[in-house]
């Protein structure tokens, strides 16, 4: 896969991905940043939050998200309406 590509690549470049920050959300995309360091200098890159995240995933770095974020994806959720049953026995349990 290509976050295993992308792995290796700064293995082999000997790249520490230090976080991963998602740190916008701006007309319902998400956007995050890499952040990596390598001969001493620290480096940002821009990248979709899904990659972001599965590159994280895959070297065991730590994944934030700012807090502006989190209010403002709170607030821009749609709530999914409560499903009623009309009859209890519909409704399914574990374990039966």
């Amino acid at each position: 896969m290509t976050h295993d590509l992308i792995k290796s690549v700064l293995t082999g470049l000997e790249a520490l991905v230090h976080k991963v920050v998602v740190t916008e959300l701006k007309d319902d995309t998400f956007y995050a940043v890499i952040w990596l360091e390598r001969e001493g200098r620290v480096i940002s890159i821009d990248s979709r939050p899904s990659d972001a995240l599965a590159l994280a995933l895959r070297v065991d770095c730590p994944i934030f998200v700012e807090d502006e974020v989190l209010k403002t994806s709170k607030q821009s959720a749609n709530p999914v309406p409560a499903v009623q049953a009309r009859n209890s026995a519909n409704i399914w349990r574990p374990g039966r």
